[in-house]
Formats: structure tokens, sequence, C-alpha cells
């Protein structure tokens, strides 16, 4: 008898742009408790965070996170794609 074969996680990536490595430094010290993530350099200063193999539980917390990072580093509209499809983030706590 096989083995069933292993199951896709729901959530493949989770991909958050930075303005710098700085604020994409904070970022994953801020994801940290929640989820593993590395910063990957993009073009000029700018970085991206990835996430990989989340769950949907975790993306929820993740996007909180990233709606208070984004937040207080005065980002109007940061871009964060899941499984490389935009999202919007919720409304930061105040």
């Amino acid at each position: 008898m096989q083995a069933p074969p292993p199951r896709e996680p729901p959530i493949r990536s989770i991909s958050i742009e930075a303005p710098t490595n700085t604020a994409a430094t904070q970022l994953v010290r801020d994801l940290f408790p929640f989820t593993k993530s590395d910063v990957v350099p993009l073009e000029g200063d700018r970085c991206e965070v990835r996430i990989e193999d989340s769950s949907e539980q975790e993306l929820d917390v993740v996007l909180q996170t990233v709606a208070r990072w984004a937040a207080e580093q005065q980002l109007e509209e940061p871009h964060v794609l899941v499984d490389d499809a935009p999202v919007e983030l919720p409304t930061p706590p105040e």
C-alpha cells in the first residue's frame, strides 16, 4: 500500500516589497514570532520579504503584522502578493 501523496500547503508563498533593507529587516523581526521569512534584494535599495509554505491561519496573522509594519513605515500601499496574486491589507488597529 502506497502512502498518500504529500499535501500541498494551502499557500505556497507570500511576498512583501520593502523600500529598504532596514525596513525589510524590521518586518522580518515583526514576523519572527509567527513564521519564518527571508529577505531577497531587489533593484536599488528595495527588498522583498518572502514567506514560503504558509497556512490560511498564518496568513491572517501575517497580513495584520504587515499592515502594522506598513503604517509604522508610513507606506501608503505596500506591494503584497499571496501566491503571486495581489492582496489588500487589513486596516491596522490604531
